[in-house]
């Protein structure tokens, strides 16, 4: 199981921590929808509260002693796509879906594991629960 001392946020899958990241940025996108005419006198317009391509990328430095990233990165392409992954912040904050582990590095063995730094895309609909909600 991954170190949990000092952690800004744990991975888990399928409810099971796999690592714990030190350093995390966090990138939401989505494209809201152009609705802009000739009504418009020149300026831009958007249908209200609908985005399309709506995908959020978690990137992170952090430790695990099992190698279970390591592992699932130097496996079969299809073994990137990971299902029923959860990211739980320190302050209580939870985002969950199935993710994708699009890149993965190690920096420096660290005690009995490894310090890493990898990327995971959303695939899919994802949820954010906020602490205490």
């Amino acid at each position: 199981m991954a170190k949990q001392p000092g952690r800004l946020c744990l991975i888990k899958k399928n409810s099971t921590a796999i690592a714990g990241l030190l350093t995390n940025s966090m990138t939401v996108n989505g494209e809201p929808i152009v609705t802009t005419d000739k009504g418009d006198s020149g300026y831009v317009s958007y249908l209200a509260d609908v985005f399309t391509g709506q995908q959020i990328e978690i990137t992170g430095e952090g430790y695990e002693e099992d190698q279970v990233l390591r592992d699932i990165a130097l496996g079969a392409a299809s073994g990137k796509f990971l299902s029923d992954l959860t990211y739980e912040f320190a302050n209580g904050d939870v985002i969950s879906g199935d993710f994708v582990l699009v890149s993965y590095g190690e920096t420096a063995p660290d005690e009995e594991g490894e310090r890493f730094n990898a990327t995971f895309r959303s695939d899919g609909a994802w949820t954010f629960t906020q602490a205490g909600a």
